[in-house]
């Protein structure tokens, strides 16, 4: 009867992470298993991009998040002075790990 209960308590557990979303990609489409997408957010003034830049932020199991998705932090990566274009990237895997990226195409 124990195993039962021990059994049954982890069940229950798991659904309630589950049907809070914990880990989950907070905007755009997600899939319950796994998220990879990216969406695009702004056009800015330049003509035309030729370099990219990257700056993301990870979630651990929706407890810990680190790092700097910011606009600035990925021109930097990239060198970049003029915008093309700004897009959102997104993976997530179950709910255990996400990262969300703001990716920039410029000049």
């Amino acid at each position: 009867m124990t195993m039962r209960k021990a059994v049954i308590s982890v069940l229950i557990l798991a659904v309630g992470f589950l049907a809070t979303g914990c880990g989950f990609v907070s905007d755009g489409p997600f899939g319950w298993g796994m998220t990879n997408h990216r969406t695009p957010v702004a056009k800015g003034r330049a003509s035309s991009g030729f370099r990219e830049g990257q700056a993301c932020l990870y979630s651990f199991f929706g407890a810990v998040t680190i790092g700097d998705a910011g606009i600035e932090a990925a021109m930097r990566d990239g060198g970049l002075k003029d915008v093309f274009t700004i897009d959102s990237y997104s993976q997530s895997f179950f709910g255990t790990y996400t990262r969300q990226c703001t990716v920039i195409v410029g000049s």
